[in-house]
């Protein structure tokens, strides 16, 4: 995996060119937020002002667990693979499509930060827990989810947005888990083809074994028997499951 490319991180960015593209990507960065907090968000413009937009090729690193990242993504295009190790194999938890929110969002706790500031230490909230990565070219939107944390404090509507972000990623969380621990990787697999065909289109066999958690070969054999079931219901004349 490589590094992204096209942009810099927020806390790393320097006076630039105005870039009328920027106005476009701040516009989804907008509506989105307001989407999820139900309600107009007061000094939206300014945390707009501070975000950056990130260009991200197939197989790029986006987050590494492990490393601090106190950033919210958005993503505006594309696809992206949340993986976490686990038992010494790789396994991908998740995938973030388009106007999905994901990155740290445990960062927009700001009792942790204030807490590491008093300390002098690395504020052990905005450090990843797993690595997010590109799956296919992407576009994504970064906010620093310690502003977010600040305007929560003092604002109702950045409160319920921060609120409404964290219940979210916890329900998504606890359905992942439920899903992984009571249904066998074939459920899962035509699971992940009816609730989301247009991600499962855009994945390789390896990355589809490696979100069942299964070997390729396991992958293999599972695809071959889903697509005998497939010819024996073509010949049945009945619909095939998809």
């Amino acid at each position: 995996m490589t590094t992204p490319s096209g942009a810099a991180y927020p806390d790393q960015l320097s006076a630039a060119p105005f870039d009328t593209r920027a106005l476009v990507r701040q516009e989804f960065a907008r509506r989105r937020l307001t989407d999820v907090a139900g309600s107009p968000l007061p000094r939206l413009g300014t945390i707009l002002a501070l975000a950056s937009s990130l260009r991200l090729r197939a197989g790029d690193l986006l987050i590494e667990q492990g490393k601090p990242f106190p950033y919210l993504v958005l993503v505006e295009r594309g696809l992206l693979a949340e993986t976490v190790s686990r038992a010494g194999r790789e396994v991908t938890v998740a995938f973030r499509e388009r106007e999905d929110v994901c990155g740290n969002l445990f960062a927009l706790c700001g009792e942790f930060v204030r807490d590491s500031a008093a300390g002098g230490g690395t504020d052990a909230a905005t450090i990843s827990s797993y690595d997010v990565s590109a799956v296919c070219e992407s576009r994504v939107v970064l906010l620093d989810a310690r502003h977010i944390a600040n305007l929560a404090g003092r604002h109702s509507e950045w409160a319920t947005l921060r609120a409404r972000l964290l219940i979210e990623h916890s329900l998504s969380q606890v359905a992942r888990e439920t899903e992984r621990l009571t249904r066998t990787p074939e459920e899962r697999y035509e699971s992940l083809l009816s609730r989301s065909p247009a991600v499962a289109a855009q994945l390789k066999q390896r990355e589809i074994a490696r979100y069942l958690g299964i070997s390729e070969v396991t992958m293999s054999r599972l695809m071959a028997r889903r697509a005998g079931r497939r010819a024996v219901s073509v010949e049945n004349g009945t619909s095939p499951r998809t």
